[in-house]
């Protein structure tokens, strides 16, 4: 267990401070913090009275920080990254406290879980959705090997959706805004009919892209392969997303809370814009010297083209409580999705280029899911003991012609379009399941006192199935292991404005197979000290961890012919390494005076890696995506009432983050793949709660990245070219909310 941090944060830990997003919401007149209550225990209990680590976002605070999916949390938590993946597939590439996470291959874990409403969605493609109404988001950092198992050794990232009110009720909620933005946001709710009320909620999106493409017009026709036929859109980062989510509450006995949901999502997108960010000196005269880290206006992306997903949920959570003491909860849930990502390049040479790096196309993946988790909590007096039961099984297939890539450093064809078929293109299957019994334990042992002490035993299965199209070869493969994640930890609770706690967990991200090839799971020990205080009448909020952690047999991504046999795909994934990250998380919240709350969060990553097998990896990989450094520093003032029962609100927040690879490794040619540090500024100011009858209005107007910072959010080494894309441009628009 590696230990620098607590020499390196101990002095910044008593002079620096830090705010935790779900704590600052001011009100007019507020006396108080608000309390902030999350389930990152399975169950409901304030913030402050939990030993984790967490980021937490009110109802409030996602429409004051406008978050609609996990791209929005890149600027608001620290030791937390999250940038769009290339080529329109919908994946997030992120990191918490260094365990970078994308789980893009076919089959293959992420190391940071997402959940939604209880339920763990399986990541990679097709996982940045816009989710329709969110009643919370929950940041959880930090190994959850207990209580939410599997793929959680950097953390955890929660969606909880609204329930129906059981009252009725219309919100309206209407967005404009530059690059042709617009948003409509509808929920209704029924009253209770009898035992039932409903709620619905709709959205629809649509915005253009940032960069124009100069390569626009270029038409691809798959439809002789089972395809279409496509034409690369005028501009690149566009989307349009009609999603919607139902809910029903059931009323049948006072005891008994059944609440189903079902949450539909539709989104066609163009990829991100791909430029040329640097390239070797041999290449100059080839590419010409059109090329540069800052955004551009246009790029020749001829081979973008636009990418659809459609996703469907069902989720139907019973709660019943036997007694005063003894809960026993059941999360039923279905999930299917589909993505369709027809064709993009990752080198952005466009296609009169006298080269070709990297040309993927016609690439799709469908999945389905379904889970059945069986969970009792008991709370008596001297102890509270949380058990469950997870069956979990998914379908994954992705694949069809041409989607592997086309050729590396040769010459292009005027027209490339691939025809006749990749002889490696393939059409993939895995089939996934796993078994889990758990339980956490935390025994009272005084007032002052609690020991916890948790466990958890999984069972993985893992099917593959791979199929070469254009020959017909079959190559079949199975994996079945059993992990056991624990915790053991002490909370000090001296006061009831005064927690503090020490822990040792750990977690572990599945292994399985890519492209016939085992590896091994990944784990992670942790190591976690920290407190969570209120003062001044909880006015005054103060939440520090300490946290070091080990990942041992980490999971690469790298090129099939540099394993022994080698593998005739272009990627497989190997254990190849052991890293370790040492930090803090800092948060402070402040009402110095009515109406008026300051906040910071800070966080600090020593990430390093410690063995890595180069022979497995050809080269070495950079610290992607994991700044030194990282705080976000916020505001918020609302005054009191200024017209017709009406306050003014205004927010700013502005974030930080150091020095940070953008590059996946190093380029021997280039020193640009490291981003400069730099600082992100957004702002709303709204009129809220004006009362006009019996309806309420509220009008915000809002700004995000106002200094226009246009570094690249994610660069791509593709040998003597280093390609990527780059982070979204300043937005702007105006919210015109109604609520009856």
């Amino acid at each position: 267990m590696s230990t620098p941090l607590f020499r390196k944060t101990a002095l910044a830990a008593l002079v620096s401070a830090a705010a935790s997003p779900g704590l600052v919401q001011a009100q007019s007149g507020a006396t108080a913090l608000e309390e902030v209550i999350v389930s990152a225990q399975r169950r409901e209990q304030s913030l402050q009275d939990v030993p984790i680590s967490i980021a937490a976002f009110s109802r409030n605070a996602i429409e004051t920080y406008r978050i609609d999916n996990l791209l929005d949390l890149n600027t608001l938590v620290p030791n937390l990254s999250a940038v769009e993946g290339a080529g329109g597939t919908q994946s997030v590439l992120f990191q918490i406290r260094g365990l970078y996470a994308s789980g893009t291959a076919l089959g293959a874990d992420s190391g940071v879980a997402i959940y939604q409403d209880g339920v763990y969605i399986q990541g990679g493609s097709g996982v940045l959705s816009n989710y329709a109404d969110l009643e919370r988001v929950e940041v959880l950092r930090g190994p959850q090997g207990t209580l939410f198992g599997r793929n959680t050794s950097g953390g955890a990232i929660h969606f909880i959706t609204r329930d129906p009110e059981g009252e009725f009720g219309i919100r309206q909620r209407l967005t404009s805004g530059n690059l042709d933005l617009f948003e409509s946001r509808t929920r209704i709710d029924s009253p209770q009919w009898g035992p039932i009320s409903l709620s619905l909620d709709y959205t629809y999106r649509e915005r253009d892209g940032e960069i124009r493409n100069s390569g626009a017009g270029f038409e691809v026709d798959f439809s002789h392969q089972g395809g279409g036929f496509y034409v690369s859109p005028e501009k690149l980062g566009n989307e349009q997303t009609d999603a919607m989510l139902l809910g029903v509450s059931f009323d049948l006995h006072e005891d008994l809370e059944l609440v189903y949901k079902f949450d539909y999502v539709d989104t066609t997108n163009s990829p991100l814009g791909t430029g040329i960010l640097d390239a070797d000196a041999s290449l100059l005269p080839l590419i010409g010297p059109s090329f540069g880290t800052e955004r551009p206006d246009s790029v020749n992306n001829a081979f973008h083209l636009n990418s659809h997903k459609l996703s469907r949920g069902h989720n139907l959570t019973a709660e019943y409580e036997i007694s005063d003491t003894l809960t026993l909860r059941n999360i039923l849930s279905y999930r299917e999705s589909s993505i369709d990502t027809p064709g993009f390049t990752l080198d952005g040479l466009g296609q009169f280029a006298p080269i070709v790096v990297v040309f993927v196309t016609n690439g799709g993946r469908k999945t389905e899911q379904l889970s059945e988790e069986l969970q009792l909590i008991w709370s008596a007096d001297s102890y509270t003991l949380t058990t469950g039961f997870l069956y979990y099984g998914l379908d994954q297939s992705a694949g069809g012609y041409n989607r592997a890539p086309n050729g590396f450093f040769g010459s292009a064809p005027p027209n490339l379009t691939l025809y006749p078929g990749n002889q490696r293109a393939r059409q993939s299957e895995v089939e996934t399941d796993s078994l889990a019994l758990y339980g956490q334990w935390e025994y009272h042992i005084t007032p002052e006192w609690d020991l916890l002490l948790g466990g958890r035993f999984t069972n993985d299965k893992k099917d593959y199935i791979d199929r070469t199209l254009m020959t017909g070869e079959v190559l079949e493969e199975s994996f079945d292991e059993d992990e056991t994640t624990y915790l053991v930890g002490f909370n000090y609770k001296p006061s009831a404005d005064l927690l503090l706690y020490a822990k040792y967990s750990t977690g572990y991200i599945s292994g399985g197979i890519v492209s016939g090839l085992i590896y091994d799971p990944e784990t992670a020990t942790s190591l976690e000290a920290g407190l969570k205080s209120s003062w001044r009448d909880n006015t005054l909020q103060v939440n520090l961890s300490l946290f070091s952690t080990d990942y041992e047999d980490q999971q690469f991504g790298t090129a099939g012919n540099l394993v022994d046999p080698p593998v005739p795909t272009s990627q497989v994934i190997v254990n190849a390494g052991d890293t370790s990250a040492d930090g803090m998380e800092l948060e402070l919240s402040w009402l110095p005076l009515g109406g008026l709350t300051l906040g910071m969060d800070l966080g600090y990553l020593d990430f390093s890696f410690d063995t890595l097998d180069l022979d497995l990896l050809g080269v070495a990989p950079s610290p992607h995506l994991r700044p030194e450094w990282s705080g976000v520093f916020r505001a918020d003032y609302v005054t009191e009432p200024v017209l017709a029962g009406a306050n003014l609100r205004l927010h700013l927040d502005a974030s930080y983050r150091s020095e940070e690879w953008a590059a996946t490794r190093d380029a021997e040619y280039s020193d640009d793949e490291v981003n400069d540090e730099t600082w992100r500024l957004n702002a709303q100011f709204a009129l809220e709660g004006l009362r006009l009858g019996d309806a309420e209005f509220r009008v915000a107007l809002w700004g995000r990245n106002l200094t226009d910072s246009d570094l690249p959010a994610n660069m791509n080494v593709l040998g003597p070219i280093i390609a990527g894309t780059y982070e979204p441009p300043r937005t702007y628009g105006v919210d015109i909310t109604f609520e009856y």
